[in-house]
């Protein structure tokens, strides 16, 4: 369990600056945002210091600011800054590990060998060799590798890691479980062996498992963050939009610009309305049902019953459709039948002239909302009644009103992923709203 308090002097002092108090800091960044936070001033205050401090201090400052870059996922910068340091074996280190990020595997294996010391951490400096050999696709040399370092470091947790991702990624699924579940007797907690075992069995279709991996993994400090991502979606498939958007909401908490945990937190919360929704319509549909009931299910007078067929009144519906005024006015239709009706409908939540008042309500909503049609176009994404998949597809591409969405083609859509059966999900909803795509013929 990493420590929540940053303490960025000490992870920088002469005596402190090594590879593993370096990672220790990058941690406790992540692990609140307040910790970010503080870490941005940090940040802010070194590079001013800079261009203030003499050619000793200021090439010290430059190689914190440069490893900081790092730490903050702004690699390029990061390499701009080593670069004049590449003569120092720290230096080297996280430039390696920066072309390592930016997928520069054969310039992160030359900045990590030139980082190579003889004292403790030696190890971590192999294990990442292994580990950009393994993200090339250089599998065998990588599991090469990994046996040559089993003599000396088999009680590793991270050699034991990557040797479960090798046979990973060369599908020997059974003997990687192995290695992982090894990873994890040397080291209960190592979060990427979690991560790996829960993800292996989400693919398979074993959620519980998968589920109680992804908790395990959630627990350490800092946030795992794709655990928590895949957790959350995980959570969505089951309809529990609470704790997905929990899971995104920490993400977002110690690191407020994660844009997928930004999007899947909107994709969650259109869940919860699109559940809402779907109970709206079960809802309805009960009423429905209701409203369908024939009149001569009812035990009523001969009268009642006469006068009703007279006036064309056949169902339960047929009745919301009028008032009282209106039956009363029919000939001989009296107050004995008026209340013999009345208690029929109390009796399934229905009242007279409820159809008509609630026509007016919608016409008076109408009218507000800008004419319907100009309203519409405002209207939020997650108040129309998309599928899941069709929804997902709308919010990937950023669009977040029914504007934004009549506002692109057919083919813009097709040319983002868009299936066919989505499309023609969101003309069919468009055209119940009186709207359809843009055409496209007005493009000059």
């Amino acid at each position: 369990m990493v420590s929540s308090e940053l303490d960025f002097k000490e992870a920088f002092s002469q005596e402190a600056l090594t590879i593993e108090n370096i990672i220790t800091l990058k941690n406790q960044v992540y692990t609140t945002k307040e910790n970010y936070e503080i870490f941005e001033k940090n940040v802010k205050e070194l590079r001013s210091s800079i261009s203030k401090a003499d050619n000793t201090e200021g090439k010290e400052n430059t190689l914190i600011l440069g490893i900081c870059l790092w730490i903050a996922g702004k690699q390029e910068e990061a390499i701009e800054t080593l670069a004049e340091l590449k003569s120092g074996k720290i230096a080297c280190y996280f430039l390696g590990k920066c072309h390592q990020e930016l997928k520069d595997y054969e310039k992160a294996i030359d900045y990590f060998e030139r980082s190579k010391r003889t004292d403790t951490e030696e190890f971590e400096i192999l294990i990442d060799i292994v580990e950009t050999q393994r993200l090339s696709g250089d599998l065998q040399n990588a599991l090469k590798s990994i046996q040559e370092l089993s003599n000396t470091y088999d009680n590793e947790a991270n050699l034991h890691y990557q040797w479960a991702h090798c046979l990973d990624d060369l599908g020997e699924y059974e003997d990687a479980v192995t290695h992982y579940n090894r990873a994890l007797e040397i080291n209960p907690a190592h979060p990427n062996s979690l991560f790996r075992l829960a993800y292996d069995y989400d693919l398979d279709g074993e959620d519980e498992k998968a589920l109680e991996y992804y908790e395990k993994c959630i627990n350490n400090s800092p946030v795992y963050t794709n655990a928590l991502i895949n957790l959350g979606l995980l959570y969505e498939d089951t309809d529990n939009y609470e704790k997905a958007i929990s899971c995104y909401e920490t993400v977002l908490q110690s690191n407020p610009n994660h844009e997928t945990a930004r999007l899947f937190l909107r994709d969650a919360r259109a869940g919860i309305s699109m559940l809402y929704d779907e109970d709206k319509v079960k809802k309805q549909g009960k009423e429905t049902e209701v409203l369908n009931i024939p009149i001569s299910d009812f035990e009523l007078s001969v009268r009642s019953k006469n006068c009703l067929e007279r006036m064309n009144i056949k169902t339960l519906d047929d009745l919301t459709q009028v008032t009282e005024i209106e039956l009363l006015s029919y000939k001989n239709f009296g107050e004995t039948s008026l209340t013999e009706i009345k208690n029929i409908l109390n009796q399934k939540g229905l009242r007279l002239g409820q159809a008509v008042d609630e026509m007016k309500q919608a016409e008076v909503f109408i009218d507000a909302d800008t004419g319907g049609y100009e309203g519409n176009l405002s209207k939020s994404i997650s108040e129309i009644e998309f599928s899941k998949h069709c929804r997902k597809a709308i919010e990937k591409t950023g669009i977040e009103t029914i504007g934004e969405l009549v506002s692109k083609t057919e083919t813009e859509l097709l040319q983002k992923s868009f299936q066919h059966a989505d499309i023609d999900e969101i003309k069919n909803q468009l055209d119940e709203l009186g709207l359809e795509l843009y055409s496209g013929n007005d493009k000059g």
